[in-house]
């Protein structure tokens, strides 16, 4: 599973650890729950002491927004969340289905810049 956040909250916006932690936690808590009767989400859940997550970075909100539409042509596809914090309507994290990182999605997520969460 694969968590994206927008380095700009902490660089631009001066977010603390704390809400970015509960960013992180409503989109990958939303990926779940809309993937639930899958079997890759089932197996994933069967797994508790195994359960991995990478969490990576891209450096701002457009970048997270594109991100999201190249997902959209990924195939094959791999359910996601955009987790859009309200008020404020922005972008924060975007959290992709438990998966195997098939080579087209590393390959994506490279070509967006993303790397891991310094």
């Amino acid at each position: 599973m694969q968590i994206i956040l927008p380095k700009s909250l902490v660089t631009q916006h001066g977010w603390p650890v704390g809400p970015l932690m509960a960013q992180s936690a409503h989109a990958s808590t939303a990926v779940i729950h809309e993937n639930y009767h899958r079997p890759e989400v089932q197996e994933y859940l069967c797994h508790l002491q195994s359960m991995r997550k990478t969490v990576l970075e891209v450096p701002d909100e457009a970048a997270l927004k594109d991100l999201a539409s190249k997902l959209d042509t990924l195939e094959p596809k791999i359910p996601y969340h955009l987790w859009i914090e309200q008020p404020e309507n922005t972008p924060t994290a975007l959290a992709l289905m438990p998966n195997k990182r098939p080579k087209a999605l590393k390959s994506l997520l490279e070509k967006s810049g993303c790397q891991l969460w310094r």
